[in-house]
């Protein structure tokens, strides 16, 4: 029974140490910050026209309450998957000459998030863009309104 108490002890030590108030707050405070956000513009994805692509769902170009800009994809996403797809940020229904690569290209169906660097405004750019880099397809896009 001796050998049982010490150990005991130190469980509740550890569970209660554990579970005090400031690790609650702060992964609260880490949701509550993610969850303020401002939705700057919007607009559906298209296929590109004339191909066999399937596009549903829609992009959102969100500033944080960091003043960080970040582009989400809905829930309701969904895209014909394909090679080597990436996400721009651009012009035009295509990556233009001056578009921002945000990055691979994560999932064809879903909701996802793609950070936007730092130094770019919320009126940079027009347009997402999923693409095909080695073939030079858009596969989708969603003009920004």
């Amino acid at each position: 029974m001796r050998k049982v108490f010490p150990f005991l002890a130190l469980l509740i030590f550890v569970a209660v140490a554990g579970c005090d108030s400031d690790s609650i707050n702060s992964s609260n405070n880490t949701d509550e910050a993610q969850e303020k956000s401002t939705t700057e513009r919007h607009g559906p994805f298209i296929p590109k026209a004339g191909s066999d692509k399937v596009a549903t769902g829609s992009a959102t170009l969100l500033k944080l309450s960091n003043g960080m800009l970040r582009v989400d994809f809905s829930d309701a996403f969904s895209l014909t998957p394909g090679p080597s797809l990436f996400v721009f940020l651009s012009n035009a229904e295509f990556p233009s000459s001056d578009a921002v690569n945000l990055g691979a290209f994560l999932n064809p169906t879903g909701a996802q998030m793609y950070n936007v660097p730092a130094g770019l405004s919320l009126d940079s750019f027009t347009h997402v863009v999923v693409y095909c880099i080695p073939y030079d397809v858009t596969f989708a896009f969603a003009e920004l309104k």
